[in-house]
């Protein structure tokens, strides 16, 4: 089982990189953000790998991360749920923020994901909501973050939709951010710093 892959990126074409390890040629599937990532550069990469073995062939999947990695594979144990379609999840959210959908049982934005109905998004999170704890720390502990994320990302949002201009409210709702705040008290922070500013 090849579990990590070190080498040169020679060529990426629709999510697989062909990566150098010394002079053998190793073809590796990766998200289209990890492709975008890694294929702007000749430098040495670093993937954690997952090796699927079928009849008709043996394919490595590369993960930037052991997080991301230990996800894929607690994916691809939810029955409808193949590598592909798992991968597919991984393109779609970042690890954490996928995580965090698990959690907090988001359906709606699991079936957004190319390949994903209704019946795979359900069965997704009643079958890994209570099985996160599988995974590294380090993907449970940055949920919190991913959440201020979307919080900020929200509250832009939402204050453009009044009007204001996304360049005018983006470092108005940064300093006003406060980990853990929801999206309406950010919001409301922000509409006060922007009135006490006009």
């Amino acid at each position: 089982m090849i579990g990590r892959i070190s080498g040169d990126v020679v060529a990426a074409d629709d999510g697989v990189l062909l990566i150098d390890v010394r002079g053998v040629g190793y073809e590796v599937a990766v998200t289209q953000s990890t492709q975008e990532r890694l294929s702007a550069t000749k430098t040495s990469v670093e993937l954690f790998t997952h090796q699927a073995v079928r009849d008709d062939a043996i394919t490595l999947f590369g993960f930037p991360s052991l997080e991301e990695r230990s996800l894929f594979r607690l994916l691809i144990k939810v029955s409808g749920v193949g590598p592909r379609v798992a991968m597919a999840m991984l393109g779609f959210l970042p690890a954490e923020a996928l995580t965090r959908c698990i959690a907090d049982g988001e359906t709606g934005l699991l079936t957004k994901v190319p390949g994903v109905g209704k019946r795979t998004a359900e069965r997704v999170i009643v079958e890994l909501k209570d099985r996160l704890d599988a995974l590294p720390i380090g993907a449970r502990e940055s949920a919190a973050a991913v959440a201020d994320d979307h919080a900020v990302e929200d509250a832009v949002r939402a204050l453009v939709g009044l009007g204001w201009r996304a360049a005018e409210v983006r470092d108005v709702v940064a300093d006003a951010h406060v980990d853990g705040e929801s999206t309406e008290e950010l919001i409301r922070a922000a509409l006060r710093r922007l009135g006490s500013e006009a």
